[in-house]
């Protein structure tokens, strides 16, 4: 079976498991959702463990593609945040699925927690965690900072966000653009690492 097939069934099985859960979701319904018979779902993965191990990777490697990019070069701490907070807008916006995976995860975890998710997270905060205390090590940023903390904060700023859209949008004053919370989410954010009179 080709790439295409494969393609086709993690795809499939990336939204359901989304939705429903790693244990709500049978090879038959991933059968039913790709258009592809139980035989050759069946025969590119025996169970829905290993189709699910394998979503997961999909997703952090799309994640870790995406972040890794961020600290890379020579760009100051704020070029890099701001590029951080931009990457996890984008993977919002472009894998809508890999968050409700990431929230499932972390509140039910299973075996493929510690190597993929946790592995992938931890990496990228404590790239964020070392931009953020260069940053501080500069001059650029506050003395006093935690830089875990710190790193924290910004991704729960855009994480809840997206989490919460559907009460977000009954509780803004006016309508709002996903662009826009996310720009004035940055702009609240840096203003409160800078140091005092930095613009």
């Amino acid at each position: 079976m080709g790439h295409a097939t494969r393609e086709r069934v993690v795809d499939a099985a990336t939204k359901l498991f989304a939705e429903k859960g790693h244990t709500g979701v049978s090879l038959q319904d991933i059968a039913d959702g790709s258009g592809i018979g139980i035989s050759s779902v069946s025969g590119l993965f025996s169970d829905v463990d290993e189709l699910y191990g394998a979503v997961l990777e999909t997703e952090f490697g799309l994640y870790a593609a995406r972040m890794g990019a961020v600290f890379e070069g020579d760009g100051s701490p704020q070029e890099k945040t701001e590029l951080f907070a931009l990457a996890m807008y984008d993977i919002h916006k472009q894998s809508p699925c890999f968050f409700p995976l990431f929230y499932r995860e972390l509140l039910n975890p299973s075996p493929f927690f510690e190597p993929v998710v946790k592995k992938n997270i931890q990496r990228f905060a404590y790239l964020s965690d070392n931009n953020i205390a260069r940053g501080i090590r500069k001059g650029q940023f506050k003395r006093g900072i935690n830089p875990a903390y710190a790193t924290m904060i910004l991704a729960g700023m855009h994480h809840y966000y997206f989490l919460a859209r559907r009460l977000a949008e009954s509780l803004l004053p006016e309508p709002a653009t996903d662009e826009e919370y996310a720009a004035q989410a940055l702009r609240v954010f840096l203003t409160g690492l800078k140091k005092e009179g930095e613009e």
